[in-house]
């Protein structure tokens, strides 16, 4: 019996990022980007910066040192969204850095690579997810504005400027637009999905 596999035909490997589950989980990732790439840049700038104001203090020291001790359970975190929206196959990591008895661990946290790796990575995450939510939405959107134009047309709701689509014979002629916009913002979102995806190896290892 023949078990070899016929490949797949050239038509499905254009549409790859739009009828895959995996092309749309990259643009969940996309997007969650932004909110998360926010949440990562207040705590580490506010935490980081607290504790090195108050570093003179005794209070500096515990302060930094918390926040250090949040970036692993961060990056497992991070892991966990790489690996089921991008397919970045990250092994797990130890929740903490190794060390010999309680003062022991509280040292590792400032002598591990993997935490200030990860504290680059963390901070990375809100210009890269900023990039890629925007680029998403954009590219999108446009898409599903020309897609839609023979709905929205009769309503009124297109105006360029220079001309103002009021039928669905009007709205039609943005069809074919919508359709290339639609093929290159799925392609968009795939090389972004490569670029997120060697960025998490890097980091969230």
């Amino acid at each position: 019996m023949d078990t070899t596999f016929a490949p797949d035909p050239a038509w499905r490997l254009a549409l790859r990022p739009l009828i895959t589950a995996r092309g749309w989980t990259s643009v969940t990732h996309h997007l969650l980007g932004l909110p998360l790439g926010i949440a990562y840049f207040v705590w580490l700038v506010t935490g980081l910066s607290v504790g090195a104001g108050l570093a003179i203090t005794l209070l500096g020291i515990p302060i930094l040192t918390l926040v250090l001790a949040n970036v692993r359970p961060l990056l497992m975190a991070e892991r966990g969204l790489a690996n089921a929206l991008l397919g970045a196959q990250l092994p797990p990591v130890a929740i903490a850095p190794g060390g010999d008895g309680f003062l022991g661990r509280l040292k590792a946290y400032w002598t591990d690579v993997t935490t200030w790796r990860g504290v680059l990575y963390l901070l990375l995450r809100f210009p890269v997810g900023t990039f890629t939510f925007t680029v998403v939405v954009a590219t999108f959107s446009t898409a599903l504005w020309c897609l839609a134009a023979p709905l929205l047309a009769p309503l009124g709701a297109m105006d360029l400027g220079f001309w103002e689509p009021d039928s669905v014979l009007d709205g039609l002629a943005f069809v074919p637009f919508g359709v290339v916009a639609l093929f290159t913002a799925g392609w968009i979102s795939e090389a972004m999905a490569v670029m997120s995806r060697e960025l998490a190896r890097w980091g969230a290892r």
